[in-house]
């Protein structure tokens, strides 16, 4: 690599020299491809937002005023789930294989703009969007056109501040300092502390494994990392956005050290975007005509699925002869359903003993970091089945070319 400078040196006390560190700079050409590919989701988006608007939205609302219209009740489930959702779907691979794009984080991005696509497509068919969202199409296509969900009110967009601007790029730069700094200590134990204890594949899973000492360190280091790069890059497409003019809703608010329950961590901190899109693209159309707990164990289960999906995508082979640069990596497709499917019955235990004095007792006197790692806890032993995939992989290393890192130097 081409270092930015070198730091310092240290001896390394087994006789074998001086170790020299050096800083590895950003890469810009990083930020530059992620923002070609927001643009290129955005124009994406704007195609499939006309659509939403003129084949579901409208004929949505038409059928609304004649009941007996059964043209205009029948346009917005075949549009949607026969032609847009399909093409949210399918075109990342194309994407993917058209642009031969390698990078797993910007494969990442490429499915997870069009997964948001697939859930906001969910919304406008079961008439959950957003307040204020479907009163113009021009509304819609803000709404569309980033990841990150825009907020709104009844003059449409809200409008971001110079304020705005720079807390969001004080923020942005402040963690990918921070975010390098953990990534550069996770890295040089190659993303895992203490030995690997369990297989990739999902035969491999062992529920016991989860709760060696080892494994439990190795989560909460990951999940912590998972927590910083979510966050890093919500400040940026927040930052992104603001000099857009928009203001966006948060992604994360510090969910492993700061949740009161498991329904804390899942539905108010953790991936804020994810969750609205869960929440009114499946909950509330599921929760309409069953229980809650149902509707809760079916947005898990979807949760899951599209998580599968995603790294079908990350892990797309790149080259038009199937091969992959510089490896192929296979997942072990079914390990991130199961781990939805353990929080979901964590939600579910909530909601039958989450009342209990012993637990309001805790919540009320007990430190919130303390209250907030005891929630952690519940599905720490499991983490490693959603997070294997990739730590395993050069998904990480894919990611480090964007953020300053401290590595050890070579002489080459």
């Amino acid at each position: 690599p081409n270092y930015f400078m070198k730091l310092f040196s240290m001896d390394s006390g087994d006789g074998g020299g001086n170790n020299k560190f050096g800083l590895i700079a950003p890469q810009i050409e990083f930020w530059i491809a992620l923002t070609v590919t927001l643009t290129i989701g955005a124009l994406f988006s704007t195609c499939l937002s006309c659509i939403i608007y003129h084949f579901i939205i409208l004929p949505r609302k038409q059928q609304k005023i004649n009941k007996n219209d059964l043209e205009s009740s029948m346009t917005p489930l075949i549009v949607g789930f026969g032609i847009v959702m399909p093409l949210c779907a399918l075109s990342p691979y194309f994407m993917v294989r058209y642009f031969i794009i390698k990078n797993k984080i910007i494969k990442f991005l490429i499915g997870t703009s069009q997964v948001t696509s697939f859930f906001r497509c969910s919304e406008a068919v079961f008439g959950f969007l957003p307040s204020n969202v479907e009163d113009s199409l021009s509304n819609l296509i803000l709404y569309n056109a980033f990841p990150v969900e825009a907020k709104f009110d009844s003059q449409g967009p809200i409008k971001s501040t110079w304020i705005n601007v720079k807390s969001h790029f004080i923020n942005w730069v402040k963690y990918m300092f921070i975010l390098g700094s953990f990534s550069s200590i996770m890295m040089a134990y190659d993303y895992e502390p203490f030995p690997k204890e369990e297989g990739p594949a999902l035969r491999d899973i062992n529920l016991l494994t989860g709760f060696s000492y080892g494994q439990l360190i190795n989560n909460l280091l990951i999940a912590t990392m998972f927590q910083v790069y979510l966050t890093t890059f919500g400040f940026g497409l927040n930052f992104l956005a603001s000099l857009c003019g928009l203001q966006l809703i948060p992604f994360m608010l510090n969910p492993i050290f700061e949740s009161s329950s498991v329904s804390d961590f899942w539905g108010k901190r953790w991936n804020l975007v994810v969750h609205g899109l869960l929440k009114r693209g499946v909950y509330k159309p599921v929760r309409s005509k069953y229980s809650r707990l149902a509707a809760s164990t079916a947005t898990f289960i979807a949760s899951g699925v599209f998580h599968e999906w995603l790294l079908s995508i990350v892990f797309y082979s790149d080259n038009e002869d199937g091969s992959c640069s510089p490896i192929c990596y296979s997942p072990g497709y079914g390990r991130n359903t199961l781990f939805f499917v353990w929080n979901s019955i964590l939600i579910g235990l909530e909601y039958a003993i989450g009342g209990a004095a012993i637990f309001q007792l805790c919540r009320k006197h007990l430190p919130i970091m303390l209250v907030s790692l005891m929630v952690a806890s519940t599905a720490l032993p499991t983490v490693h089945w959603f997070t294997n995939d990739y730590v395993r992989s050069d998904y990480f290393r894919d990611a480090g070319i964007g953020f300053p890192l401290i590595i050890r130097m070579t002489d080459e």
